[in-house]
């Protein structure tokens, strides 16, 4: 701090010529930290010619006055890290017992409610009902083929080969649109069914069609 100080700029003024304090940095910082009276004390040294080192002086022991007994506690708790944890820890708590209510207020306010209050009403989820889905894929033969498979992957409607993907994806949109309505127009493309196995297949249509009225989108 002494080193900042005797580096401030003045004039050339020698010791024993006025001084003027109207724009004098280190007048001005000594005022900052003065009384009124020392200050008065100040200008009337620089009136009476008083040297810019002794100014400084002045300044210097000014300021350290000051700043003295902030930098020895600074220094206390620097040196003493558990009283330097129990002073946070008790702000801490001071600061907590001061914004914990008035937080359950704002809560409170928006309308957040904690999970265990009970007070919000738990909305249960509605399981998703598993559909039947199309696969198409194509085989060693290079035929196109698709099926109709359930939630658990067996196959409840199997086609037969189609020369391209067009055609076999086709056949699968009218499926979709139609349902087993369309199911005798294309015996030739399908194969067989067993009475049972058609059972099956019209209560999962029933199902997609009702879940899902248009599961080509």
């Amino acid at each position: 701090m002494r080193k900042q100080i005797a580096g401030i700029v003045t004039d050339s003024k020698a010791p024993g010529e006025p001084k003027a304090t109207e724009g004098s940095a280190l007048f001005q910082i000594y005022q900052a930290f003065a009384s009124a009276e020392e200050a008065a004390a100040m200008a009337r040294a620089y009136a009476e010619g008083i040297g810019w080192g002794d100014a400084k002086q002045m300044l210097f022991e000014r300021i350290d006055r000051e700043i003295a007994p902030m930098r020895e506690h600074y220094q206390s708790l620097i040196d003493n890290p558990a009283q330097m944890d129990k002073i946070l820890l008790a702000g801490a708590d001071k600061a907590r017992q001061l914004a914990t209510p008035f937080m359950r207020e704002l809560r409170h306010a928006v309308g957040l409610r904690a999970l265990s209050s009970g007070q919000a009403a738990s909305v249960a989820k509605e399981p998703k009902t598993a559909l039947p889905s199309f696969k198409q894929y194509r085989e060693k033969d290079g035929q196109f083929y698709f099926k109709l498979v359930d939630a658990k992957g067996v196959i409840l409607l199997q086609s037969r080969g189609f020369a391209s993907p067009k055609e076999a994806g086709q056949v699968v949109a009218r499926l979709q649109a139609e349902g087993t309505d369309g199911l005798r127009e294309l015996d030739d493309v399908l194969e067989p069914l067993t009475d049972a196995a058609l059972a099956v297949l019209v209560a999962n249509f029933q199902l997609l069609m009702q879940v899902a009225p248009n599961p080509s989108k």
